[in-house]
């Protein structure tokens, strides 16, 4: 049977262009990113890029924030960071180039994203207010995912988490 035809009988929900999914994740708050993400690479499996998260394209800034439930940051696009060059005519997709290692990446959801601190980091570099990154921080290290040390640390409201994690992509 067709995709076309599947989605007409009510078998499959038609989420983009290309991609399809069944009727029973209609209530998943996250079906457009994930849809987003799998539109980033249509060829390869998600098993294939689960196996090389940091190079398959992670969800980063804004939206990152939103997926680690840390601020109060409004994620009107769907942010990645991969290592290639992607044109996309998806509206509200937001690609940047980006070298990550596997220790910046992460599983939330099913998504590669990156960690709390990377996210933090990368929101400092495109100029978030230092205030926000403040909060982020906080709810970071209330949440678990930073040291509290890091995020009482000087400079931590200004995201920076850790030296390590200063490179932005």
């Amino acid at each position: 049977m067709q995709l076309s035809r599947m989605e007409s009988a009510g078998l499959l929900d038609r989420v983009a262009h290309g991609i399809y999914a069944s009727p029973a994740v209609r209530g998943d708050e996250l079906l457009d990113l994930r849809a987003a993400w799998l539109s980033l690479s249509p060829k390869e499996l998600v098993e294939q890029r689960l196996t090389d998260l940091a190079s398959t394209g992670v969800v980063s800034h804004a939206s990152a924030a939103r997926l680690h439930r840390i601020g109060d940051l409004i994620a009107d696009e769907h942010e990645f960071l991969l290592t290639r060059r992607v044109q996309s005519t998806r509206v509200g997709l937001r690609v940047r180039r980006a070298r990550l290692e596997e220790r910046e990446v992460t599983l939330v959801a099913g998504l590669p994203v990156t960690t709390a601190a990377r996210t933090i980091v990368d929101l400092r570099h495109i100029g978030t207010d230092p205030g926000l990154l403040g909060d982020l921080a906080a709810d970071a290290a209330r949440a678990g995912l930073i040291p509290r040390a890091d995020s009482n640390a000087p400079g931590a409201t200004a995201g920076h988490v850790s030296s390590s994690d200063q490179r932005p992509g």
